[in-house]
């Protein structure tokens, strides 16, 4: 008959070595960008109205000098991670694209700053530099 100590190191180990392994997690805030709609919104002739149509409403508004700035935001994230017994390695990615549409005291759109940047979001797998 087997001793208890050994019986719990048979049934110990090998759950130990099962609670390892590797995870990928993938999460994202907010929507994607229709490129079109984006390149829709024309300086010196889009409303205010013409981009929430476009776009929909601004993640964020802020005010100042008469002017009104619209920013519309997506977040892409990404991490994989290796579970290991006493110590986790996890290493996030997380990219942004944002929009912004500065309008004039006339609701009218001055200027349109678009940085896309979320198609370069990567899994990478060793937690470690590059």
């Amino acid at each position: 008959m087997l001793s208890n100590k050994l019986l719990a190191c048979i049934i110990i180990v090998p759950a130990l070595v099962m609670l390892q392994g590797c995870v990928v997690t993938r999460g994202t805030v907010g929507e994607p960008f229709k490129e079109e709609a984006v390149s829709a919104i024309k300086k010196g002739k889009t409303t205010v109205a013409e981009v929430v149509s476009l776009i929909g409403a601004p993640d964020r508004i802020v005010r100042g000098n008469d002017r009104e700035i619209f920013h519309y935001y997506y977040y892409d994230g990404k991490a994989p991670a290796m579970l290991l017994l006493l110590l986790n390695f996890i290493r996030m990615d997380i990219k942004s694209d944002n929009l912004y549409v500065f309008f004039n005291r006339d609701g009218i759109a001055e200027e349109v700053v678009y940085g896309k940047r979320t198609d370069r979001t990567q899994f990478k797998l060793w937690p470690f530099g590059d």
